[in-house]
């Protein structure tokens, strides 16, 4: 059963999705799991309504998320793939994102067509360059709203959507260990485990699937890992030979910069991937007491408060340059930790 949307914005997507046939699906540069999974769930929401969808973006699809576009492929850009797709839509619709620069090469292309935007998104630094945006940052996660969205619609959610969404869910708040996990939140994955989600299943298909030179990649990494600020930030270092070493892509360091924020003391952790020479991605993780977003959001990125990232030209040493500065102020700015009972306070 359909119910009233919960804002005017969601309003005007429905009122969006009923006006257009042919629907063109993307989200950001190297996608996570919220990204694939909400780009599926959508699609197969579109689908569900009588509506014709491709799904294409600049990056390919991690390995471990390649399992949820079995049904619906989700394909990876060239010039011509997305002049054909563009050609062929009516509307473009932009999940896990409102920054139109994240969307990487097919941003090229919007001045070229006439085509109708919408964005959906749960980020609180974005352009809102749709002609509807539904950019919700109370959400834990892009999938949160499509979930609310197909109920909104009255479209019963299948048991790959279901999958899909759980996909988006569970790693966009560290299955369930991050600050955004609400009750919000547990009572969506309660709802989709009740649908048939199969939890163990589908976390073992997410992170039990990486090829061994993904953790021989990560512990050069971590090896590497430099202290600063008193051991309140790290700094981790990717080059592009390390990457070409293990046969890995940008995506493949997901879940890499959260490791460090175990360390006792750090406030956060920032990690330069650079991988191909003069392309260096930027990704900050906070444990909770610094806002990191606005770092990002100053050199044209954004995201979350304590998770952001932006991608700069240059090599690595220019974009730490750029950065660390403006980490070790906010973290100068700091009061004390509170004391833990049992331990001295944090350094």
């Amino acid at each position: 059963m359909s119910r009233t949307p919960e804002t005017p914005a969601r309003a005007e997507l429905h009122a969006f999705l009923a006006r257009y046939q042919r629907f063109l699906l993307t989200t950001h540069i190297n996608p996570d799991g919220d990204a694939i999974g909400s780009e599926v769930a959508f699609a197969r929401f579109l689908r569900a309504m009588g509506k014709t969808v491709r799904v294409l973006n600049d990056s390919p699809t991690p390995h471990a998320f390649g399992w949820l576009a079995a049904d619906v492929p989700v394909e990876v850009y060239t010039e011509e793939l997305a002049e054909t797709c563009f050609s062929e839509a009516d509307a473009l619709i932009v999940l896990d994102t409102g920054n139109k620069q994240r969307i990487g090469r097919l941003a090229d292309h919007l001045s070229r067509h006439a085509i109708a935007i919408a964005i959906v998104d749960h980020h609180a630094t974005h352009d809102g360059f749709g002609k509807v945006n539904v950019i919700e940052p109370s959400c834990a996660a892009a999938a949160v709203l499509v979930y609310e969205l197909m109920h909104e619609a009255g479209v019963p959610i299948d048991a790959m959507a279901a999958d899909a969404l759980y996909v988006g869910l569970a790693t966009d708040t560290g299955h369930f260990r991050y600050s955004n996990t609400d009750a919000r939140a547990l009572r969506m994955a309660a709802d989709l485990v009740g649908i048939g989600v199969d939890v163990a299943a589908v976390t073992a298909r997410v992170h039990q699937t990486a090829p061994a030179g993904r953790l021989r990649f990560f512990g050069e990494a971590l090896a590497a890992l430099e202290m600063r600020h008193g051991g309140q930030l790290v700094v981790l270092e990717v080059s592009p030979e390390q990457f070409a070493k293990h046969g890995l892509m940008g995506a493949d360091t997901e879940g890499l910069v959260d490791m460090p924020r175990v360390i006792e003391g750090v406030e956060a952790v920032a990690l330069f991937s650079e991988v191909e020479p003069g392309k260096v991605k930027v990704s900050l993780r906070s444990t909770g007491r610094v806002g990191i977003d606005g770092v990002c959001s100053r050199w044209g990125g954004g995201g979350h408060v304590h998770a952001a990232g932006v991608q700069m030209r240059g090599s690595r040493e220019q974009a730490k340059a750029k950065i660390i500065p403006d980490l070790e102020r906010l973290l100068s700015e700091l009061p004390p930790a509170p004391v833990v009972a049992g331990r001295g306070a944090r350094a």
